[in-house]
């Protein structure tokens, strides 16, 4: 990928270089061919893997991604950037407050349902525009369920050795570096890490579960990268999850899709699929396009494999589309047409929807600083950050850091303990935009649902508490991933939206354990403990529901032995109906053939799924894959 390169000065200190990037996508829809061997639908961790190895393998590959294409420097930088770049859809069945906002291409795409929030990335390179770029591998317990297929649970030293290194060599995940500034927050977490290893598991050794996890995010300056593409070393501002606009998070702009577009494939934005059908031995893809020359026109393409890695729930609409028939006005002819696309789909369409047991809780104004809310983009001038004030002219003092949005992990999956009780709490760090509203939300919820961890603490003592500024400087954000039963289901609604029903999933014992977890945490650092606001504050209370928030959501394309039990069979090609029988040149590849929690942020699972149904897709196809960097091939 050619870059152009730059440098600045800043009193004498040499700044970050600064780059800027080629384009990936192809202007307009227009330039779509109306045949390629592979259509790959959506470009997240699935989707572009699939991209990858199939450019490589040297057949004819387009990419269809519903967002925009956004480089470094142009992810939102304050609230109101961020307003434009969200879209909503609230869909809880409550017609005062149920409504849509923004547009179907905004970066941040959040889903409300009645039992399940679901927060999600939309644009080239999917969840990882916005994700915190953890690459944890699950428990090997999570493989004993025979949720898998059997032929997978036999193939785990493949999945775990050469899938696992094809996906870790093209991400390229690493611990935050020991040579970088130490971390506030990273120092707080390992101080809480102490208390509930103690009440948890009865470590007295907090070496045992409190480590440095990996992470995508890039910790050298390079011009080139391994499929060359120029990158920034982090410079530790903590706004992964609104997007890295210094180049250094290792999304998949960054890797999978300029390599897939080195290797020939064709690359596409603001192109919607709506639904595939079968057409004779081809595939015809009928998509909408949401550019501002032609939006709302559908068209059609062919393909002799569609490949679906549009995520949990953008992969399970479009098969929930493609199984029914429609109606379509032919304008040009004055007719209306009947179109039975009626693909002959698993009953289990839609089944084993997880929210990972993801959930997040609060240790609200603690006794010491945490420093742990994102950075605004001048921090590295001569101004107050926190505790800090950075000097430019005096390079031998470095700029404050917040270091990457998660940093450091509390690890308290134990294999002397059942798989359903272990979890893992994640520091975490919102987005320097998010502030304003996070220390309002905070400070209610303190009253609302917060609960005192310091009990002993005179009244004197309470009330300077309260008088202190900046209470939000001594706040932790705890992420946690867990457990759950994997038993919501994903239906379309009678407008055609995507609908997730899992009711009472808040009842699930794992987020009960998980709290009082955070509860311990919270009470190390004397902070009040402020449980998810929709599980347990303020927005629970007002609707009497324990909801839940996912940024993780999996299932709806279930891996299955047959039709009867799955969706996908162990390859990740698709059931006809309920049979054993397979449609066998449509996959589904992303998180949406995961059948059940991983308790884990789970890019790195299902990057390995991935590349494993690559490979057998190379080999069933007669392909040959070159793995190795340097020239095209």
């Amino acid at each position: 990928m050619a870059a152009k390169i730059c440098s600045c000065l800043a009193g004498g200190r040499t700044e970050h270089p600064k780059y800027t990037y080629e384009r990936l996508s192809k202007s307009t829809a227009t330039d779509i061919k109306a045949k390629y061997n592979v259509a790959v639908i959506g470009s997240g961790y699935g989707g572009s893997i699939a991209a990858s190895r199939a450019a490589r393998a040297g057949v004819s590959v387009c990419v269809l991604e519903r967002g925009k294409e956004l480089q470094p420097g142009e992810y939102p930088d304050d609230i109101h950037q961020a307003a434009r770049e969200t879209q909503v859809d609230i869909n809880t069945g409550d017609s005062i407050i149920d409504c849509k906002l923004g547009q179907p291409t905004d970066l941040v795409d959040v889903i409300v349902n009645h039992d399940v929030t679901v927060v999600k990335g939309c644009g080239l390179g999917g969840g990882s525009l916005i994700n915190a770029n953890v690459g944890l591998d699950c428990d090997p317990r999570v493989f004993d369920d025979e949720a898998w297929p059997k032929v997978f649970r036999d193939d785990l030293a493949a999945v775990n050795g050469v899938d696992r290194e094809h996906a870790w060599q093209m991400l390229k995940p690493a611990p935050y570096p020991r040579r970088y500034p130490s971390l506030t927050k990273m120092g707080q977490l390992k101080k809480a890490a102490k208390a509930v290893a103690k009440e948890v598991l009865d470590i007295e050794d907090v070496d045992k579960v409190f480590y440095r996890p990996p992470l995508y995010v890039n910790f050298k300056d390079t011009k080139s990268n391994h499929v060359g593409v120029p990158q920034l070393a982090c410079v530790g501002c903590g706004n992964c999850c609104s997007g890295c606009n210094y180049g250094a998070k290792n999304t998949l702009i960054m890797n999978y899709l300029p390599d897939a577009k080195n290797h020939g494939a064709d690359i596409f934005t603001k192109v919607e699929v709506e639904a595939i059908e079968r057409d004779g031995e081809e595939w015809r893809v009928s998509y909408v396009t949401h550019a501002d020359d032609n939006a709302g026109e559908e068209r059609r393409l062919r393909a002799d494999i569609v490949i679906l890695g549009a995520g949990t729930l953008g992969s399970t609409k479009i098969l929930l589309n493609s199984r029914k028939s429609f109606f379509n006005l032919d304008v040009y002819h004055y007719l209306l047409c009947f179109y039975p696309r009626g693909l002959h789909l698993s009953d289990q369409l839609g089944e084993r929807f997880s929210t990972n047991g993801d959930t997040i809780s609060f240790s609200y104004d603690g006794t010491d600083p945490v420093e742990s809310v994102g950075l605004p983009p001048d921090f590295d001038e001569k101004k107050p950050v926190g505790k800090y004030v950075h000097d430019v002219t005096n390079p031998s003092i470095p700029p404050p850091t917040l270091g990457p949005c998660i940093s450091s992990i509390i690890d308290l999956r134990s294999p002397q303990k059942p798989l359903r009780q272990g979890y893992v709490i994640e520091d975490s760090s919102p987005p320097h935009m998010t502030e304003m509203g996070y220390s309002i939300l905070m400070a209610i919820e303190s009253h609302v649902s917060g609960i005192d961890t310091f009990p002993d603490k005179s009244l004197w003592e309470d009330a300077m508490r309260g008088l202190r500024p900046d209470n939000i400087s001594r706040t932790l954000g705890m992420l946690t991933m867990s457990q759950d039963k994997a038993q919501g289901k994903l239906i379309l609604d009678e407008q055609g939206a995507i609908v997730m029903h899992y009711p009472n999933i808040g009842e699930e014992k794992n987020f009960e354990l998980v709290n009082k977890g955070h509860k311990v945490a919270a009470g190390s650092l004397e902070g009040t403990f402020i449980p998810n606001p929709v599980w347990g504050g303020l927005f629970a209370k007002s609707r009497d529901v324990k909801s839940v928030i996912t940024v993780h959501p999996l299932g709806g394309c279930a891996m299955g032995e047959s039709g009867q039990t799955g969706v996908v069979n162990h390859k990740g090609q698709v059931f006809e109906g309920n049979t054993s029988d397979v449609y066998d040149t449509l996959y589904v590849v992303d998180g949406a053939v995961i059948p059940r929690s991983l308790g884990v942020n789970p890019t790195l699972t299902i990057c390995m799924v991935a590349e494993r149904c690559m490979r057998l897709m190379a080999e069933d196809c007669g392909w040959t894959i070159n793995y190795s960097f340097g020239k095209k091939h």
